[in-house]
């Protein structure tokens, strides 16, 4: 390893992050022949209930699908039904990760035990598991809530009963590897999931954590310490400790604070100081709308740096307070994020309100991308697109 990093531009490591993410072309069929194909690629998708245009997981994984896949294919295959191809759990957040990276989050589970040791009543605990295991493919939250004769969970508002089952999903001791519609299924480990994925996880810590940071550098592209640990929600010293044990190359990218790292590959495959400038926008046809939760944008200090991209979610901001709107999506054009809209579903239409393109943009340009984009997706989820500005 040399004694002082690699000098790259940071248009190569906006390049390098948007291609880790294998969103195809038009006509092309790209590495992804299904919603369970790209959460095994992409290593976790951020869940969220908001459906103003489609569920956080549908967005992410129509963008990297081919442009003939439907929205409705997406739950199916995340959630199979005969077999699990994913649990549900969180970084800080509710994600979905493939299953077989149920041992890379023992890490995580183990500082949820060690933090609330003794927080949760053995009573409950076993009553819980009592009722779990007396129902084989999992209970929803509101028959494990009547059985214990609990109140009930409405919106945040959770009861005592739910509480302690998200907390048990947290430290492992319960799972969701189902659902029933969109109602998640509690279940227990040791029935849901594979013996072979389950053992994996008595591997050491310094395996664990040295595999966590290959698999986000892979999703990732190009990451720092920082994007690693907010990515999957460790400490900063664990997050270093994994890129050390995972031999990943030190960078230096232009612009950039903190030292980023890559692996050794990437960087056998590209000259290490291109030019500065991108090529600019993409074509008109191949530009994507990048939903909210999207791995692109879920961290915002991230996408600010990447891209210079300033993001806020404002759903939840006083409408007058509103700059964008209440859903906005960004316009991913090439590697760069030129624009972004606000649009929402309506019935059978998904309705573009506006256009907002980036700062030193060209309007007409960032315009023509986001109505092809929003075309794209409009014929994902099976509506016509409406358009609201002139």
């Amino acid at each position: 390893m040399p004694e002082q990093p690699f000098k790259v531009s940071a248009a190569w490591a906006r390049r390098t992050v948007v291609e880790a993410q294998h969103i195809p072309a038009p006509g092309t069929p790209g590495p992804y022949a299904d919603a369970a194909d790209v959460l095994r690629g992409i290593g976790l998708i951020q869940l969220d209930p908001l459906t103003r245009v489609s569920t956080a997981q549908r967005l992410t994984c129509l963008t990297r699908l081919p442009r003939t896949h439907r929205a409705e294919q997406v739950d199916a295959a995340l959630w199979p039904g005969h077999r699990p191809v994913a649990f549900e759990s969180f970084t800080k957040v509710a994600c979905l990760f493939p299953l077989q990276d149920w041992a890379l989050l023992e890490l995580r589970r183990q500082h949820v035990r060690d933090t609330y040791a003794g927080s949760l009543p053995d009573h409950l605990r076993h009553q819980i598991r009592e009722v779990v295991a007396a129902a084989p493919g999992g209970v929803k939250i509101g028959t494990l809530e009547k059985a214990l004769s609990s109140a009930r969970t409405t919106g945040w508002n959770w009861s005592e009963v739910k509480r302690a089952a998200e907390l048990m999903v947290r430290t492992g001791e319960l799972v969701i590897t189902a659902r029933e519609g969109v109602v998640r299924l509690f279940d227990l480990p040791e029935r849901a999931l594979p013996a072979e994925i389950r053992h994996a996880e008595e591997l050491p810590a310094e395996q664990l954590r040295a595999q966590l940071a290959a698999r986000a550098v892979s999703s990732l592209g190009v990451m720092t310490a920082g994007d690693f640990a907010h990515h999957y929600h460790l400490s900063r010293r664990d997050a270093a400790d994994g890129i050390r044990r995972a031999g990943l190359v030190p960078i230096e990218v232009e612009g950039w604070k903190d030292t980023a790292y890559v692996p050794a590959e990437a960087l056998d495959a590209s000259p290490l100081s291109p030019p500065s400038r991108d090529a600019g926008p993409g074509p008109i046809r191949q530009a994507r709308l990048i939903g909210p939760f999207d791995p692109l944008l879920r961290d915002r200090r991230r996408a600010q740096r990447v891209f210079g991209f300033d993001y806020t979610f404002e759903a939840y901001v006083p409408k007058s307070k509103r700059v964008y709107g209440h859903y906005v999506m960004g316009v991913l054009s090439g590697s760069e994020l030129i624009g972004r809209v606000d649009l929402w579903r309506s019935k059978d239409e998904l309705v573009l309100h506006r256009v907002f393109p980036e700062p030193g943009t060209p309007a007409r340009s960032v315009v023509a991308r986001a109505r092809s984009a929003a075309g794209t997706l409009s014929r994902q989820l099976g509506t016509q697109l409406r358009l609201l500005e002139g």
